[in-house]
């Protein structure tokens, strides 16, 4: 198995091939209904392996998975597995340039509806959510979910527990899967050639930060209020 690749093309996923095999503990670590993305994780914590395997379907049109899997294999389904269950699902067409792949572990199968698949296999840094969903020149906060889309808040910290991770011990490699906003607050102080940005102050509350913002505003060309997400 390669360490990363994504397929979607014909030639990369014939009827009947198998693409991934891996005798590692996978559980669903995410899924977001923006571009309807499905990730399939292994934790090195599971397996007591040093890295992480990412599988990623998008995008999703149907699914039947279970709640983990102690190894796996994933295959294109054969002509008559994908016909099989193609006609099962009411409303899914097979002339939308869906593929069927099964997903096999311990004797049992289950499916994945999807145009595409891929995976990822390395050591995946604390504060990134997954292999395929990082800050990047279009998007360049730092990504508070394991995927790209609507954060759902499952994964929001409270005050209290951001004002704990200041506290404590700056040494431990635990991972930051979860986030607090914060609002900055940034000023245009003003220049005869350019704009002269800075920020201002960090607030750990939206009041704080518009009341710090009234009292700034008449003294700067322009303020405003950011807001970023911290890593916790």
């Amino acid at each position: 198995m390669t360490a990363h690749a994504w397929l979607r093309q014909d030639h990369e996923l014939p009827p009947g091939a198998e693409i991934f095999r891996s005798d590692r503990r996978f559980a669903m670590e995410a899924y977001s209904a923006s571009h309807g993305q499905l990730l399939l994780r292994s934790n090195p914590i599971d397996d007591e392996h040093e890295t992480t395997i990412d599988l990623l379907f998008k995008p999703v049109e149907a699914v039947k998975i279970r709640d983990g899997f102690a190894g796996l294999v994933v295959r294109c389904a054969t002509v008559g597995e994908a016909t099989q269950i193609m006609a099962s699902l009411p409303g899914v067409r097979a002339d939308r340039g869906d593929r069927v792949f099964v997903l096999e572990s311990q004797g049992r199968s289950d499916y994945v509806v999807s145009m595409a698949v891929g995976w990822h296999e390395g050591i995946l840094p604390r504060t990134q959510g997954s292999f395929f969903n990082s800050a990047n020149a279009h998007m360049r906060r730092w990504p508070t979910d394991p995927l790209d889309g609507l954060n759902a808040g499952f994964n929001a910290a409270s005050i209290q527990d951001l004002v704990g991770a200041l506290h404590a011990d700056h040494q431990q490699q635990t991972r930051r899967d979860r986030f607090r906003y914060v609002f900055v607050l940034m000023t245009d102080v003003g220049s005869e050639n350019r704009p002269k940005i800075s920020g201002a102050g960090v607030f750990l509350t939206e009041a704080d930060a518009e009341e710090a913002q009234a009292l700034l505003a008449p003294k700067v060309a322009s303020c405003w209020i950011e807001t970023l997400p911290v890593a916790i």
